[in-house]
């Protein structure tokens, strides 16, 4: 027993404090019992003295350090790595790298045996997890990813209430997953707990872990009908530098690959960028795409020579041409950048900076476009036979709309042309522009607010309120309407702006001015909007394809093949047969494996702005997964939808087959251990007897001053002395 102080400040400190406080208590106690008499007043002041000296006594912090011998008994933690890379092989006797591990785990028992009782061995493996088998289980090196570090730190918390004499880790070194493990060993060497790290496998791949494995395959997700897809993929190639290695494109349904490819593996090289493997799909719908490698001689696994994902075939891609003369950049920019958004609308966008050439006559076969844009384009950098074939496209079912600009309409030259006799309005040579300044308010009338070109908002009130926000054109064409075009909108002065033609088939669209300053202004999100809806209803009109007289369900995946783990988000919308979304539209989900026995998953979707969104997590079962929607409106079944993807084992525990020797070294450097061979395991631990202390001495203090007994006795000297106060009238 050693009695021991802790002053709670520096003694010169403490000194003066009491001496002060001393001061403050002796000198009002002498002006009061003055006037007194009797052995009482000197009661009083000794027990005021003696509460003032037990305050000054806690500030010293008296204690007694106690010490007393304690039996321990210490654990020697062996974490085995059951990690899908410990499978491979390549260790002495044809073992795979588990095999080796175990039986330097069995002679490493023995010898802690020799430690004797007070030392006692806890065997456990890890792979993402800490496990702890079983003793009559055999472990199987299957776990899809080494999470080291987690392994480590839940070791450590496992047995924080004994003594850890070591951990001793079997692993190959390879972590993919969790806390970095030299952080960890670190936190460990502060907890004085070394890790002991015994390194299993090569440094360098040898002939026996020769691969190739399909990555990152990418096609699509959405293509049209009769559209080209190109598939992209990375090949990871191991041993087989100068072979040459045999690719193939498969699709669902066709017996035959859709494409072939021959890729040479040049000298030094492990990740092949495979591109080139092109399909032009004919039927809409949704079909699987799968890229293969032909199997190679002597390859570790060949599961991997695979790789699948879907791909969603559209009818009815509406393909637009955007002629734009050599003026008026910023128009086609901000018209390319909302076309170019759309998954339904493919843009070609081309500059003609003189007249066009025969090359360009292949543009106007027929079928070729759907749509055409003549922006600020004159009439002369298109040849007579070049105008003709545009007009008889137009009339054949084609759409054609006209922007203005100073080389536009009248001003362009396009009078007595054969486009003019399908443009909705009357041109002339001198019709000029109007460029008034503060630009031109484009107002729709009430037969333009009804149209669907127009129609930029669910309500005709919201429509009308968007059109008056929208800021004015820098100026307009004049032109006058044909009798069979109808106004859409015009000036404040009656001047037509936008004006539409049913011409046989087609249809036309004249809009005087450009429509940039509405999409210019990256803070005004409402002009924005307005302008990419205008836009896409345009599109759509011209192409025949506004009202296709049925409520649609939609569907997306943000993506088709899905790790384990991984998380799929789904996004579901539906839209009237006007095109405009279904804003109180419910959607009922559901996640189904592509098995007799899997049970659907209910997906719950919550709504966000037009659509509904939310998450699906597959962590078990990889294969070929469906999710079916169906969208409902107060309890009447509106549509439904559905889609596939697949999820996959990401076998990362193969992507590299070489073990990381040097991360078990700095594992052991961070936490004061060592690394050993596997051969040397068992004298290590059986030199571990000097370090063992069966008995190990504790300290315990006991603090005098922080205790019940004394704040019951400084009470109690409180109330004696307040009392004898109290009855000879001193208070």
């Amino acid at each position: 027993m050693t009695p021991a102080i802790d002053p709670i400040a520096p003694w010169p400190v403490v000194a003066l404090i009491a001496a002060l406080v001393v001061a403050l208590t002796l000198i009002p106690y002498r002006k009061k019992l003055r006037a007194t008499s009797g052995r009482w007043r000197w009661v009083v002041l000794g027990l005021r003295l003696a509460a003032l000296a037990l305050c000054l006594l806690a500030a010293l912090r008296p204690s007694l350090l106690l010490l007393s011998k304690v039996k321990q008994t210490m654990t020697i933690v062996f974490l085995t790595d059951t990690s899908g890379s410990m499978s491979l092989g390549g260790e002495a006797g044809g073992q795979t790298r588990l095999a080796a591990a175990q039986r330097t785990l069995t002679s490493a028992l023995e010898a802690v045996k020799d430690l004797g009782a007070d030392v006692v061995p806890k065997v456990l493996t890890f792979d993402a997890e800490l496990h702890e088998p079983k003793p009559d289980e055999a472990p199987v090196a299957d776990g899809r990813v080494t999470a080291t570090g987690t392994a480590l730190e839940e070791a450590a918390k496992r047995y924080a209430a004994s003594r850890v004499l070591r951990m001793v880790l079997l692993s190959d070194g390879a972590s993919n997953a969790g806390p970095d493990p030299t952080f960890v060993a670190e936190s460990l060497r502060d907890q004085r707990i070394p890790v002991v790290t015994v390194g299993f496998g090569s440094e360098t791949t040898g002939n026996e872990n020769r691969d190739i494995a399909v990555r990152d395959l990418e096609a699509g997700p959405i293509v049209y009908a009769k559209t080209q897809l190109e598939v992209f993929a990375k090949l990871d190639v191991r041993g087989y530098a100068n072979e040459t290695l045999k690719v193939a494109l498969r699709v669902e349904g066709k017996p035959d690959p859709v494409a072939r490819a021959e890729v040479k593996v040049p000298p030094g090289v492990t990740e092949l960028n495979l591109r080139g493997l092109k399909w032009t799909p004919d039927t809409p719908g949704e079909t699987k795409v799968t890229l293969t490698v032909d199997p190679m001689k002597g390859e570790l696994l060949s599961t991997n020579n695979e790789s699948s994902t879907y791909v969603t075939v559209l009818k009815g891609g509406i393909s637009v041409l955007y002629l734009s003369g050599p003026s008026s950049p910023w128009e086609k920019r901000f018209v390319g950048r909302v076309l170019d958004a759309s998954d339904k609308i493919q843009l070609t966008l081309q500059v003609l900076f003189e007249r066009a050439g025969a090359d360009l006559d292949a543009a106007f076969q027929r079928g070729k476009y759907d749509v055409y844009i003549l922006g600020d384009l004159p009439a002369e950098f298109l040849s007579r036979v070049q105008q003709k074939a545009l007009a008889d496209n137009i009339r054949n079912g084609a759409g054609l709309m006209m922007l203005g600009g100073r080389s536009s309409f009248g001003s362009g030259g396009w009078t007595g042309t054969e486009i003019a006799d399908v443009l909705p309005v009357e041109i002339h040579p001198g019709d000029g522009q109007l460029e008034p300044e503060g630009g031109i308010k484009v107002i729709p009338n009430p037969l333009g607010l009804d149209s669907y070109v127009l129609r930029l908002a669910p309500t005709a009130s919201e429509n009308r309120a968007i059109w008056e926000s929208l800021p004015p054109l820098v100026g307009t064409n004049r032109f006058d309407a044909k009798l069979a075009g109808r106004v859409w909108a015009q000036t404040s002065e009656n001047q037509p702006v936008i004006v539409a033609l049913e011409t046989g088939r087609g249809r036309s669209l004249a809009f005087g001015g450009e429509t940039w300053p509405w999409a210019r202004n990256l803070f005004d999100e409402r002009a924005r909007t307005a302008h990419l809806n205008f836009w896409r209803n345009a599109i759509l009109w011209l192409s025949h394809k506004e009202d296709e007289g049925e409520t649609q369900v939609r569907l997306e995946l943000d993506r088709r093949r899905v790790a384990l783990g991984q998380k799929l988000e789904i996004t579901a919308i539906a839209r009237d047969a006007k095109g405009q979304p279904i804003t109180d539209a419910e959607f009922k989900t559901v996640v189904t494996r592509n098995d007799p026995e899997a049970k659907p998953e209910s997906v719950s979707l919550s709504r966000l702005g037009e659509s509904a969104k939310g998450p699906f997590l597959p962590v078990a079962d990889p294969g070929e997964y469906k999710v079916e929607v169906t969208a409902t409106q107060a309890g009447q079944v509106l549509g439904s939808a559905s889609a596939r993807f697949l999820v996959y084992d990401d076998d990362r525990e193969m992507r590299r087959t070489a073990a990381d020797l040097a991360s078990l070294r700095a594992i052991a450097k961070a936490s004061e251990g060592v690394y050993l061979p596997p051969e040397q395991l068992e004298k290590y631990l059986r030199e571990l007897k000097a370090e063992i202390v069966p008995d190990y001495t504790t300290q315990r203090e006991v603090r005098l001053w922080d205790s019940w007994p004394v704040l019951l006795l400084f009470a109690t000297l409180l109330t004696l002395e307040w009392f004898i106060r109290k009855r000879h009238g001193w208070v």
